[in-house]
């Protein structure tokens, strides 16, 4: 099993959080589980887990082509933690991670919230060309950054996210960017069954909303909201919605 990082929080009243599962907090490509700011890490009433995905963070190195053995990963890793039972919430590949976790392991899964994702996450040609080499992986991430903040974002927060980016190995991006390329489960949304929430937001040019939209419409259980004012990184963007959303949901 490998070594997943991260942060975990356990609740100071456990009582009040008995009938509750853990929500287990997948970040997208390049991110690591800072990617998810305080408010959504610390959610009230919720023991919440958010590791760094292998390869990411301070995580083992684990080379993979598939987001299947991200997702096969994580349900070992759950073993390990001896839980039976999460809500999850996906950010972008983590969203994609998400849906394979509800399809292979139902059991396993009480509820869903997708950000920012999509059925099929098909990536730009020139990011991933970009994103492919060490000297020009700079520039990949300069034009993720362009592509993923709603306009009039502060300078600031995009400058810590690409920091963020950049602290991986630099394979890292690239490795995710084309197992997202790969995947495709818009032919089997209909067999998830578990409560969803999908969120996007209003100027997402990353995963744009009619792909959201095609999530609420071929799920079985699902609520779809547009997040205003935010991008791609709608949780960074606005992590008060995001955390607020949550909180309703999964409690």
């Amino acid at each position: 099993m490998p070594n997943f990082s991260g942060i975990f929080y356990t609740l100071s009243q456990p009582r009040q959080t008995s009938s509750f599962p853990p929500l287990l907090l997948i970040h997208g490509a390049g991110g690591m589980s800072l990617s998810w700011p305080p408010q959504v890490r610390r959610l009230a009433h919720k023991t919440v887990l958010a590791p760094d995905l292998p390869n990411h963070g301070k995580s083992d190195a684990l080379a993979f082509q598939t987001l299947e053995e991200v997702a096969n990963s994580l349900l070992n890793w759950l073993d390990g933690l001896r839980l039976q039972q999460v809500d999850v919430c996906g950010h972008s590949m983590g969203g994609a991670i998400s849906l394979l976790l509800a399809l292979q392991a139902p059991q396993r899964v009480r509820k869903v919230v997708l950000i920012g994702s999509a059925a099929r996450l098909a990536v730009n040609p020139v990011l991933l060309e970009l994103a492919a080499q060490p000297d020009t992986l700079p520039r990949a991430v300069e034009l993720l950054i362009k592509w993923s903040f709603a306009p009039g974002t502060s300078q600031r927060l995009k400058e810590l996210t690409a920091r963020r980016l950049l602290d991986n190995h630099p394979h890292t991006l690239y490795q995710d960017l084309a197992a997202c390329n790969r995947f495709d489960l818009s032919g089997e949304l209909d067999k998830i069954k578990q409560p969803a929430l999908i969120l996007t937001g209003e100027f997402d040019r990353m995963t744009p909303i009619p792909g959201a939209q095609e999530l609420a419409k071929k799920l079985a259980n699902a609520h779809f909201e547009i997040i205003p004012n935010s991008g791609h990184m709608v949780v960074l963007e606005q992590p008060n919605w995001i955390a607020q959303w949550l909180w309703d949901f999964c409690t």
